[in-house]
């Protein structure tokens, strides 16, 4: 399709009441155009009804991201099955948390009418000795008395976070991001959350937020223990890539560009740069600034990143064909050598 182009994003925000736990730093270190000083997430890339992220270039500026989809079909995002898989969020975390897990799939669709939700963290910033709850601490102990007993935050699993950490959070894994931290995050599309504990906190009506107990304890897997995600770097035209993760629906990776770096076609990517770059295709070039996040469409070719910066990458995953690049290596990239 000849009038395929690189869509710059304008983020959909969440906040105020909605996040109690955000901050201001998507605005201020960020630059994020975000509406408070509560602003919890920006929904970089999302196709989440009523909650969509707008074109903010060329010829679709203006237009929600769902109409761009429903225009450019597959030129756009390759072949997708039902509705668009993936969102793409910062987030700011001022205050804790909330105490949650995600359900798979079909878990999600028999419950709740909705696809599961595994996700990633890549650390953008974060205070000194700042950390996240990531898995469960049972020691032998059944999750269920645990929970009756009122023990599950002496039960959490705790890692200090430092900016440049990837942390992987299948659906089923127990998790909280801490106060003081800043991540970008690619997921699932699907706001499918069970929240386990809220630290007490209550509204400006007086009440807590409603707890999803029952539905938490099903899906919750209290084994799992993962580790900070290392990933594996190959070298590349341009500089080198470093691989965290490609499980059956998501692939997060970091373009180290030093130069001039060829993007692959045939897959739509996500590219959020950390500092200013410059995005080429055909005879048309785009100034990328810090934190802008720019969709490249499945069908256009000849796409070129030029500069000295880190860019983080996301996609939809081509499995076979990362496993036969990376060799023995893929080993090292988490989800890649499920089935």
């Amino acid at each position: 399709m000849s009038n395929l182009y690189p869509l710059l994003m304008a983020p959909f925000f969440r906040h105020g009441e909605e996040t109690p736990w955000g901050g201001n730093m998507l605005r201020d270190a960020f630059l994020k155009d975000a509406p408070d000083d509560r602003t919890g997430e920006s929904l970089e890339v999302s196709a989440l009804k009523g909650r969509e992220s707008i074109v903010r270039n060329g010829i679709h500026v203006g237009k929600t991201f769902t109409r761009v989809i429903e225009q450019w079909g597959e030129d756009l995002t390759g072949p997708i099955e039902g509705e668009f898989p993936l969102l793409l969020k910062l987030l700011d975390a001022r205050e804790m948390l909330s105490v949650q897990v995600h359900p798979g799939d079909q878990y999600g669709m028999e419950h709740d009418g909705k696809l599961g939700k595994s996700e990633a963290w890549v650390v953008l910033n974060a205070e000194p000795g700042a950390k996240i709850a990531y898995g469960l601490d049972t020691k032998g102990e059944d999750l269920r008395a645990i929970v009756e007993s009122g023990k599950l935050e002496s039960a959490l699993h705790w890692e200090e976070v430092r900016p440049g950490d990837v942390w992987y959070i299948p659906n089923g894994t127990v998790h909280a991001l801490g106060g003081g931290i800043q991540v970008y995050e690619i997921q699932q599309s699907s706001d499918a959350t069970y929240r386990f504990w809220d630290w007490g906190r209550v509204g400006k009506d007086g009440k807590p937020r409603e707890l999803h107990t029952e539905k938490a304890l099903d899906v919750s897997d209290p084994n799992r223990h993962l580790s900070k995600n290392e990933g594996t770097t190959v070298l590349c035209k341009g500089g080198s890539r470093t691989y965290y993760i490609s499980d059956k629906h998501f692939e997060l990776c970091r373009l180290n560009l030093a130069g001039t770096m060829p993007l692959e076609s045939g897959r739509m990517l996500f590219l959020t740069p950390t500092s200013e770059c410059t995005l080429h295709w055909g005879d048309e070039e785009m100034a990328l600034n810090a934190f802008d996040t720019v969709v490249v469409p499945a069908a256009l070719e000849g796409v070129v990143l030029e500069g000295n910066t880190k860019v983080l990458m996301s996609s939809l995953p081509n499995r076979e064909a990362l496993r036969e690049q990376l060799g023995y290596r893929a080993e090292n990239v988490y989800g890649l050598m499920d089935e």
